[in-house]
């Protein structure tokens, strides 16, 4: 059975459902529609509570009421438990005695270690990317660019929201021509850690700045995958995480 998103939904959830779903192969971007297979009703809530954590419409440090998350989502509190032991174990709550399910606090210092780590595998998986890239990859980098390069044009501000739903597609381009799963779960859960991060600096930042940053790094990408650099596009992964953490620390 299959389910239709309406177009303003895919950019919004395409990346969440493409990075923490198994059952997700949607590679849609720019048709009015977007078709991926049913997925069952504990993903559909872990896909919720994840953007509502990562995109912080949870605050740091807020307390989820499980009766009232049950009652939202239709469901007893036995599978909401599960989902919450989910989120858990990826760091981004806590079990608070007496008092529920917490939403993790920003630890500015915890995040820089994380950043740290990042370097290496996210330039191993660049490196992997640039060796499997086919011209198939490199026209999907093209139509983000166009989507980064188009918001302003229709009028809309450019959010934070805006660039992290984009650096999910970019994530989701990176990590299928990596073809290393491994790799990718453990890049994901240390991507998560950051991203709340990440929305703030975006939020807090200059557009002026950060906007041609993200379009460089991308166009970068392109011409590396071309010619079949495989240090080359390492490097410029380890580079531009580099560049966003230097905003991180100046804005923290």
């Amino acid at each position: 059975m299959q389910t239709i998103v309406n177009k303003k939904l895919t950019i919004s959830i395409h990346g969440m459902v493409c990075q923490m779903c198994a059952t997700c192969h949607c590679r849609q971007l720019d048709g009015e529609i977007d078709w991926r297979p049913q997925i069952n009703k504990k993903e559909k809530i872990y896909g919720t509570l994840l953007e509502r954590i990562l995109y912080m419409q949870y605050a740091p440090g807020e307390i989820l009421n499980e009766t009232t998350l049950a009652e939202e989502f239709g469901t007893s509190r036995g599978p909401l438990r599960d989902v919450l032991k989910r989120l858990e174990w990826k760091k981004l709550v806590m079990t608070m005695p007496r008092l529920g399910t917490q939403v993790t606090e920003i630890d500015f210092q915890k995040i820089i270690q994380v950043f740290q780590i990042r370097f290496d595998l996210e330039a191993l998986a660049a490196k992997l990317a640039c060796e499997n890239a086919s011209q198939e990859f490199i026209d999907r980098i093209e139509k983000l660019i166009g989507k980064l390069n188009s918001i302003p044009n229709n009028g809309k501000k450019i959010t934070g929201v805006n660039f992290i739903e984009i650096d999910f597609l970019f994530r989701d381009i990176l990590y299928e021509a990596a073809q290393n799963p491994i790799l990718k779960e453990i890049s994901d859960f240390l991507y998560h850690l950051t991203l709340r991060v990440h929305l703030l600096a975006f939020n807090k930042g200059d557009f002026g700045r950060l906007s041609p940053l993200f379009l460089n790094e991308m166009k970068e990408f392109q011409q590396a995958f071309a010619n079949g650099d495989v240090e080359e596009a390492g490097q410029i992964r380890r580079r531009y995480l580099k560049e966003y953490l230097v905003d991180v620390k100046s804005l923290f």
